[in-house]
């Protein structure tokens, strides 16, 4: 049984969602302004009525443009998300790189434990999943979405992730020894038919 980790789908709605209004607000200040005069009469004296500045039409694009990414991204992750983790038959595929970017594999034989953890962060508490190492081969110094908590211990935060990190560890896990398995047959069955 292959384990994939994906991104939560309800994280991604979320995060899609919360772009809406900031994506309202720009397309308003930048066509009609009914709502940002309304808000306007509102908050100040209509005889003291504030002005719209080219500066503000600035802000307005830049916010258009963040609003429509974070929609966009939030969009994309909701229906096709990206897989943080994928196991495979030669090792463990984890995304480290970036986005855009094809993930690292590290191989079961580099593997010595998988296990949930715990980091703190500017006083807040992130869940990891914690993946020793025998060593760190070619993997990045600073690696994206993850941190090196030891000299051979990355840590690959689980915030947005669908499954808790024990839960994925378990599971990580129970593909590796079966991985091990596999892999002892086809080196017997070779010693036996070597042809």
């Amino acid at each position: 049984m292959k384990v994939e980790v994906r991104r939560s789908a309800v994280k991604m709605w979320l995060l899609a969602m919360g772009g809406i209004p900031l994506l309202v607000i720009a397309v308003d200040v930048l066509t009609n302004r009914r709502i940002t005069n309304w808000l306007r009469e509102l908050v100040f004296n209509p005889n003291d009525t504030q002005i719209f500045e080219p500066r503000d039409v600035i802000w307005a694009w830049a916010m258009f443009f963040f609003a429509a990414f974070l929609v966009a991204w939030g969009l994309k992750e909701l229906f096709i998300p990206t897989k943080v983790i994928e196991t495979r038959d030669e090792g463990l595929a984890v995304r480290l790189r970036g986005p855009f970017r094809a993930p690292d594999l590290i191989p079961w034989g580099n593997l010595v434990d998988i296990g949930p953890g715990e980091i703190a962060d500017e006083g807040d508490i992130l869940l990891l999943l914690e993946i020793k190492l025998l060593t760190r081969g070619d993997l990045p110094e600073h690696p994206w979405g993850a941190r090196w908590i030891e000299t051979r211990v990355l840590g690959l935060l689980a915030e947005d992730w669908s499954l808790p990190p024990g839960q994925v560890a378990d599971q990580l896990t129970n593909y590796a020894i079966d991985a091990a398995r596999r892999d002892a047959k086809e080196r017997t069955a070779r010693i036996w038919n070597p042809s």
